[in-house]
């Protein structure tokens, strides 16, 4: 295996990593400004509520996604595997 192909590799796991990490952080954060403009439109500034619903909308974004995580997470491994075989061989 050559340094191009660990390159390559380092590059398209950081990327997945952003990809798969998106809808989480994502929600996270709309559902915060949400909140956010909310608590600033009635002055109510209780935090524990905030971290509360967030926590709530993250959980529930990661299990709509998680079938697409784990086939994305399968083919990226399968993809590394595939190619240590080839080198190991």
């Amino acid at each position: 295996m050559n340094p191009e192909t660990i390159t390559q590799l380092a590059n398209e796991c950081l990327l997945l990593v952003l990809q798969l990490s998106a809808p989480m952080v994502l929600s996270a954060a709309l559902v915060g400004l949400l909140l956010g403009f909310l608590q600033a439109v009635t002055q109510l500034q209780d935090q524990t509520t905030t971290f509360a619903i967030k926590l709530v909308v993250t959980l529930l974004a990661l299990l709509f996604t998680l079938p697409w995580l784990g086939v994305e997470l399968s083919n990226y491994s399968n993809r590394i595997f595939d190619l240590l075989a080839r080198v190991a061989v």
